[in-house]
């Protein structure tokens, strides 16, 4: 491939991506995130202490009452160290977050890729206990800080 083919198949590929970035970009619905300052005080917080959080895009019409709700992954730490680690972290820390999130896919707003769920309550929680959301925090860790 001589050096104007691969020009060519670089500016097409490139033209390619802009397209389908221009035709997806819109529908992404930035949502704001929430935090649980209330559930500090019965011990439900993330690594570093900070509160748990959540993403909410309310549903209208007739999904008003039905919900969406995901659960976002991110594996278990297993010990001091990793937890520490995992501690500066979003998988750790609420305050690591992004304050704002895309709901595509499932969570999309757009009626068009998402025609069952597009006007539900869609919920997104945030994961960082590191213990698939069965932390409890009883007494500091002074490893951890929290």
């Amino acid at each position: 491939m001589g050096s104007a083919s691969k020009l060519r198949f670089w500016c097409s590929a490139f033209a390619c991506a802009l397209a389908f970035l221009g035709a997806h970009g819109d529908d992404d619905h930035l949502v704001d995130i929430t935090y649980v300052e209330s559930a500090v005080a019965k011990g439900a917080v993330c690594l570093d202490g900070s509160p748990p959080a959540y993403h909410l895009a309310p549903g209208s019409g007739s999904g008003v009452n039905s919900w969406l709700v995901h659960f976002e992954g991110g594996a278990w730490c297993n010990n001091a160290a990793t937890c520490l680690q995992r501690s500066r972290t979003p998988l750790g820390s609420s305050k690591e977050m992004a304050r704002r999130v895309a709901f595509t896919g499932i969570l999309s707003n757009a009626s068009d890729y998402n025609p069952d769920f597009y006007n539900w309550n869609r919920v997104k929680v945030r994961y960082c206990d590191g213990s698939s959301f069965t932390g409890d925090k009883e007494e500091v860790d002074p490893r951890l800080g929290a």
